[in-house]
């Protein structure tokens, strides 16, 4: 069995190393790792990475993210520690094991990967103590009979809990495990048909939501459908794919524009006005600001495509928008009006008193106020030059 060797730690150049397969397998060849950086950079690498020599080769088993950013940042040496291995079946053992608790976080996707590692292991155990339990069944006479039918129901429990153990390595629950892994079945299955497209999408919604792809997956009549069009560059994504299905849009935030104003079915909320304006369109949300009539103040609203039952109205406030944008170049140096007028935009109309206040702006009021604070600062400036000629003579 392989075990942590304990040699005093050594020093190694980062080009005598070479990762395990497996590792780039799970994780990828290169992966983000800004806190880690930032921390090497300044501090070293202060855990050492566990390597095997078994092969002749020094072969990293955990630490590659470590051996990545020590070449990015030309570290010369870096803190190894060796690790005793007596076959391949070990090495990738030791991989699991010391990768179980990785910091940094780990995809669904790779959990997964994980997962088939450990369900290899431990099935056959399972199946062993199965079938020693038979052997002690048939060799049982009748008086312990009974004895042996219940030590075998035990020793049948036992083995049902395969994927509860694997499911606890994961962090995982049991329910999450068995949708998880039909998920990850279906991406095994696109990768061996070179669907690579459809694997992209496919890993990025199970990393984004197990629920949520096992739900695609065992829609089937959506699924395939969905896995066609990404496969063909019609879209990107597993959500805008069920879209288009379900709406037949292809994009379901193509109908939206900036600044457009809708007027919805029924109101949002009791309190919120029925007209609302799209201030921002994001990856999964349009979203809208609306008027609280309670306060008279903006409310912001995100709402997926499929939620927005509203009509597209012309735009009540065109000419207010003109003189908006007209006072916000007017004002670019000022900004708390350029604050208040960027908000003014973002509802759908305004009320009287915000005409008012646009008025306000338009005025001389700011101008005239501007003038006098000059005449002010530039008598206050001549005073006191003056007194400073006055000591100097003095």
């Amino acid at each position: 069995m392989s075990q942590v060797h304990n040699p005093a730690i050594v020093y190694i150049s980062p080009a005598e190393l070479v990762v395990h397969p497996k590792l780039i397998e799970i994780y990828g060849e290169n992966e983000d790792r800004p806190a880690l950086e930032k921390s090497i950079s300044e501090k070293g690498i202060l855990e050492s990475l566990k390597v095997s020599a078994r092969t002749g080769v020094n072969v990293v088993l955990a630490g590659k993210c470590r051996l990545q950013i020590a070449r990015k940042l030309l570290i010369s040496a870096v803190k190894v520690e060796f690790v005793e291995s007596g076959s391949p079946e070990e090495d990738l053992k030791l991989v699991l094991d010391f990768n179980l608790h990785r910091e940094g976080g780990k995809t669904h996707y790779q959990k997964f990967h994980e997962g088939q590692y450990w369900e290899r292991v431990l099935r056959p155990q399972a199946k062993e103590r199965q079938r020693e339990n038979a052997r002690r069944l048939n060799q049982s006479n009748d008086s312990n009979l009974n004895h042996s039918l219940n030590d075998s129901k035990s020793q049948l429990v036992k083995g049902k809990r395969v994927i509860q153990e694997v499911s606890e390595n994961l962090n995982l629950s049991v329910g999450s495990y068995h949708k998880g892994k039909k998920v990850f079945d279906l991406i095994s299955q696109l990768r061996e048909l070179e669907k690579f497209k459809a694997v992209v999408a496919l890993e990025m919604e199970f990393n984004r939501s197990i629920d949520a792809a096992y739900k695609f997956v065992c829609n089937q009549d959506i699924c395939y459908q969905v896995i066609d069009l990404i496969e063909a560059g019609e879209i990107g994504s597993i959500a805008d794919g069920i879209a288009w299905i379900r709406s037949g849009e292809r994009n379901p935030f193509r109908r939206f524009q900036l600044d457009q104003v809708y007027q919805f079915k029924k109101r949002l909320r009791p309190e919120l006005e029925i007209v609302g304006r799209v201030i921002g369109i994001t990856n999964e949300f349009v979203v809208f600001g609306l008027r609280n009539l309670v306060n008279m103040s903006l409310e912001i609203v995100n709402l997926r495509p499929r939620q927005i039952d509203a009509e597209l109205l012309s735009e009540p406030s065109a000419s207010q928008r003109r003189r908006i944008f007209c006072l916000m170049q007017k004002f670019s140096d000022v900004f708390p009006v350029q604050v208040s007028l960027a908000e003014l935009l973002k509802l759908p109309n305004l009320t009287d008193k915000e005409e008012v206040l646009l008025r306000m702006y338009e005025s001389d009021v700011f101008e005239k106020t501007w003038e006098d604070y000059k005449t002010q600062m530039k008598a206050m400036e001549v005073s006191v030059n003056r007194n400073k000629d006055n000591i100097r003579a003095a």
